[in-house]
């Protein structure tokens, strides 16, 4: 009898020591990176997945409008948002290592494009923007001191399409996001709008680690799987399986 229950205690055991951690974080609908209907979750969302695989970790995601993916995040339940902007990281949370890059510019008319050279120049255009974007510190600045005019709206598939029907001049964007919104949910406006011609820089993208999430050490788990993967090529092999 007693060896039938010590046997049964060191399979439970084992079971437990087996048993994959899962780690619940919040995104947003923004392709080609995140997305509910985007084969796994999203090109930026398989590289979380695949860092954090490497640590035992399986990765759950819910997918809301950005300003309520941060708002949620806070739970304890949540370990951060993803993916996220440096400048996009609220108080309460902290900045991952970076787990891709993408490049950031505007949206513009075909028939009136954008003429700059420092953003500064595009004081009086009205520019388009999401709510709770920290876009980038400069072209904020800009904002902020009202040299620069702005909508706000809750997504950029709207900013896409605002600019295609003439209502602002342009809007802040990814670029990679832009790409895929021309060739999928925007390609009826395809022939009206495109990337200008300057592109504003390369953004980091990182996981906004909740500070009440109760747990191991997230950023030190996630630096470990970010070594044993190669995240650029998993960002390449998704976008030319899925995208092209």
């Amino acid at each position: 009898m007693w060896k039938k229950l010590m046997i049964a205690a060191v399979m439970v055991i084992a079971n437990v020591s087996h048993a994959e951690e899962v780690w619940l974080v919040t995104s947003l609908e923004w392709p080609p990176f995140s997305g509910k209907s985007l084969p796994e979750g999203g090109a930026g969302v398989a590289v979380l997945r695949a860092a954090l695989a490497t640590q035992g970790v399986k990765l759950a995601v819910e997918f809301y409008p950005w300003s309520r993916a941060l708002m949620t995040a806070k739970n304890p339940r949540y370990v951060g948002v993803y993916p996220a902007w440096p400048e996009d990281v609220p108080v309460g949370f902290s900045i991952s290592s970076v787990l891709f890059k993408s490049p950031v510019g505007f949206v513009e008319p075909k028939s009136a494009p954008l003429h700059w050279a420092r953003l500064k120049e595009l004081a009086g255009k009205k520019i388009g923007i999401v709510q709770d974007y920290g876009n980038t510190p400069e072209f904020m600045e800009l904002v902020n001191n009202k040299t620069i005019k702005t909508e706000l709206v809750m997504d950029d598939l709207t900013n896409v399409r605002k600019v295609a029907s003439g209502r602002i001049d342009a809007a802040f964007i990814d670029l990679n996001n832009l790409a895929y919104f021309l060739k999928h949910d925007a390609s009826d406006v395809a022939d009206k709008v495109q990337a200008n011609a300057k592109v504003i820089g390369s953004k980091d993208l990182v996981l906004a680690i909740n500070a009440n999430f109760v747990g191991r050490d997230v950023k030190a788990t996630l630096s470990r799987g970010l070594a044993k993967i190669e995240a650029e090529r998993i960002i390449r092999d998704y976008m030319r399986q899925h995208l092209n």
